[in-house]
């Protein structure tokens, strides 16, 4: 029999896969629709957000932490503005750089207004990036102070455990990862709020890229930013579908999100404070101003009551994913209309000297300093013991679906293999084997991989050698059963923010795919085999919730627990399905009670 022959044979409807994932999404993720909104509303779906979304599962002390700043060291210059270094501490142990650009006008104890500017993806250098430097020396100089902050996993902090995704470790534990993020910009703008010398009516928000996430996603929740300027920082839901460039990480598609609001909806949330919208005519990174605009500019205008506080600014020179001096020039012309300074008619100020080295603007971090990973080791514990007195609630962690096998499509010319597809839409591939000459009752084995059919063909082999059936399975998001043009990380992401999780699809399909083959084929007892990490999983949860007999599954390369995706550092996109929310602390319920 040639094993090999007969799986390469099967095909799997993939462009239909990713039709039936989007249509999942868009069926449970909410619609922004202005002819419906309700200003009166808007403060109760900021509550909602937060309780439900930013601060899901987490301990309520993290909420309410109080920020500490430390003052490290300060930077004089000749120009007019000093550099304050700080640090804040937004949870315990869990510290963000900062440079503080002031003018010298506070000394005269005159207050000033405000920026809290944030990072995006900048790489190694961080803070310390030209154009960064550029903008708050050039608002320092215009009398504006502006707090500038380091994020997660650049500049100085570019320790692994900072790495965006990893704050699926603590969504494993039951904890937001979001939260973490949202406290860290929170924290600056805790910073600026109290600050003696800032007027607290006038504290604006911006930044580029990741920078323009942190700013719709702290304006739109925290009505002490008074101006929000995003720079290609967000798009609508159907655009992160259909354009993978617009995902992003998963701070930007946090568990649950879509199931209350879309970034339209978080736009709205900023009216009728002024907004600039600025977007580029041929971004290189994401979020191309053409597709922005009618997406989620022309559908929240009509709710601004005063339509010169919502503006949309598209950069066409040099029209790439920049914050350059003609998008810098829209900032400074925007806060000096909305801030009631003198009109600037220029653009930067000239300031080749005074762009500093990383070195110089270092400003360091204690010894003792959290990350994700720290954080989530410390939850474990205490999750852990908690983990006994959990009722059992599987089918809510995992969304549970059930799900059953409406259509058997054969693709092998002999019948022996092809695609299961189920009442939801989503697809199985699968591969039957029977031992030759043999006729005998013999054991059935269902086999799942993570790697697919290929990886399977040795344990094919033996089964028959030793006279057993065999239905090989590829899995929802295993082997070649993935959306065409759809990373298996991207699908897992985008159906977790729409309050799905890809994990509880997974275990409906092995649970419906071994009530279908009981029932066709009259097989009173089953053996499952799983081999990789991500299908051992499945089969432990599968076995939970089938009804029919199912003897012990052996399992090749599995987890020794799901603690070891955090103690040993495994990422993300390595098994996103896995990091499936509050999971970790079923698991340990169950492992404790055996």
């Amino acid at each position: 029999m040639d094993i090999q022959h007969i799986i390469k044979s099967v095909n799997v409807d993939t462009d239909g896969l990713r039709s039936a994932v989007h249509q999942l999404i868009h069926k449970s993720a909410v619609t922004f629709n202005p002819s419906h909104w309700k200003p009166e509303e808007a403060n109760k779906l900021r509550k909602t957000i937060l309780d439900q979304i930013v601060f899901q599962g987490t301990p309520l002390d993290w909420r309410t932490f109080p920020t500490k700043a430390e003052t490290i060291d300060c930077i004089e210059t000749d120009n007019g503005y000093q550099i304050e270094k700080l640090r804040l501490e937004v949870l315990p142990d869990f510290w963000i750089p900062a440079l503080l650009y002031q003018s010298h006008l506070p000394r005269l104890h005159k207050p000033r207004p405000a920026v809290l500017s944030v990072n995006g993806h900048v790489g190694p250098l961080g803070k310390s990036i030209e154009f960064v430097q550029r903008r708050c020396i050039n608002l320092a100089k215009r009398g504006i102070t502006t707090l500038h902050l380091e994020w997660l996993y650049f500049g100085e902090l570019t320790d692994p455990n900072y790495t965006h995704n990893r704050l699926a470790y603590l969504d494993l534990c039951g904890v937001s990862g979001l939260s973490v993020f949202y406290l860290a910009m929170r924290g600056g703008l805790d910073f600026l709020w109290e600050h003696p010398f800032v007027i607290k009516e006038k504290i604006a928000m911006t930044g580029l890229s990741g920078g323009g996430w942190q700013t719709i996603f702290l304006s739109a929740l925290d009505q002490r930013i008074t101006v929000a300027i995003p720079n290609a920082g967000y798009i609508d839901i159907s655009n992160r579908l259909t354009h993978a460039s617009d995902i992003g990480d998963l701070e930007q598609n946090p568990n649950d999100l879509l199931t209350v609001a879309d970034y339209t909806h978080l736009t709205a949330l900023l009216s009728p404070r002024p907004a600039l919208l600025i977007y580029n005519h041929q971004d290189d990174c994401c979020f191309v101003a053409d597709r922005a605009k009618p997406a989620i500019y022309d559908l929240v205008k009509s709710i601004y009551p005063n339509p010169n506080n919502f503006v949309f600014y598209k950069n066409i020179s040099p029209g790439t994913h920049n914050y350059d001096e003609d998008n810098r020039k829209q900032l400074y012309h925007f806060l000096c209309k909305h801030f009631d300074l003198p009109m600037i008619q220029d653009g930067d100020l000239e300031l080749e000297s005074e762009v500093l080295s990383f070195e110089d603007l270092v400003v360091g971090l204690p010894d003792k300093t959290a990350n994700f990973k720290t954080i989530a080791n410390k939850i474990m514990h205490q999750k852990k013991l908690e983990a006994s007195q959990l009722p059992s609630k599987l089918q809510h962690i995992l969304r549970y679906q059930s799900t059953s096998v409406s259509q058997v499509e054969l693709t092998h010319q002999k019948g022996k293999g092809g695609q299961l597809i189920f009442d939801n839409g989503l697809l199985a591939a699968f591969c039957q084997f029977k031992p030759e000459g043999n006729t005998r009752d013999n054991d059935t084995i269902i086999l799942i991989a993570d790697q697919g059919f290929m990886s399977m063909v040795t344990e094919i082999e033996n089964h028959l050698n030793m006279g057993n059936s065999v239905l090989a399975v590829e899995l929802f998001l295993t082997g070649q059963v993935i959306p065409t043009g759809m990373s298996v990380s991207h699908t897992s992401m985008l159906l977790s923010t729409s309050g799905l999780r890809a994990l509880g699809f997974q275990v409906a399909q092995l649970v419906s795919i071994l009530h279908w083959y009981r029932y066709v084929y009259k097989s009173e007892e089953l053996i499952l085999e799983s081999k990789g990490r991500v299908t051992g999983v499945i089969a432990q949860l599968a076995k939970q919730l089938y009804s029919g007999p199912l003897e012990n599954n052996m399992a090749k390369d599995q987890l020794s627990s799901l603690q070891d995706l955090i103690n040993k550092e495994i990422e993300y996109e390595q098994c996103p399905t896995l990091f499936c929310f509050d999971l970790l602390r079923y698991m340990s319920s169950k492992s404790s009670t055996r």
